[in-house]
């Protein structure tokens, strides 16, 4: 039963942002048939903007879960609406275990679960922990790519700016289990940034 609120709570606050979608970054989604339509997978997308967690609920056609920081959750208010929505804390600047637990199980219910592979907005590099998680759950990996976001809401501002974005999925990557998890993080980012310009169909 809690369960079911939640995945109608999901929707209606993911009909709420495709409203603000339409006002703010109306968006060109492309290669959406790419995303499986069943079981868990990891939604790997590169972070621009503070707004890319929103986004994605909007355009990914599967409900999905993500990792949010712990500072967020200070607020019980503001926690319990990220939590019912499919948040989760994780722990930033170290390793947090609990958090990559709770991003493992979620898999094994079947959810997409999303993960920013540079870990903060315009990270240059990615972290390993993607790699140890594809790894470890044997799960597909999603590539995606967003531009334009940073258009939208920069780094330090407060109010967000008109201006299209785009959206590309990859096709779904899978990896074995004894590749080193930070050979496959690399793979994954490159996956996400050759999607910049998609060849045409």
């Amino acid at each position: 039963m809690i369960e079911f609120f939640r995945s109608i709570y999901y929707w209606l606050a993911t009909g709420l942002a495709s409203v603000v979608s339409l006002v703010f970054y109306p968006c060109q989604v492309i290669g959406r048939g790419n995303v499986p339509r069943q079981g868990g997978f990891i939604l790997a997308s590169n972070h621009e903007s503070n707004i890319d967690p929103m986004l994605l609920p909007v355009v990914c056609p599967r409900q999905m879960r993500f990792m949010a920081k712990d500072s967020l959750f200070s607020n019980p208010v503001l926690g319990a609406i990220i939590r019912t929505g499919g948040g989760f804390p994780v722990k930033r600047g170290r390793p947090d275990r609990g958090a990559m637990e709770e991003f493992l199980r979620q898999l094994s219910l079947g959810f997409p679960v999303l993960i920013f592979p540079q870990g903060t907005r315009g990270g240059e590099r990615p972290q390993a922990g993607v790699g140890f998680l594809a790894v470890k759950s044997g799960k597909p990996v999603l590539p995606v790519y967003i531009e334009g976001t940073d258009k939208v809401l920069a780094k330090g501002k407060a109010l967000p700016q008109r201006h299209p974005v785009k959206v590309v999925f990859g096709t779904p990557i899978t990896f074995g289990p004894d590749e080193p998890v930070d050979v496959v993080a690399q793979k994954v980012m490159a996956a996400i940034w050759a999607l910049k310009n998609p060849l045409p169909h």
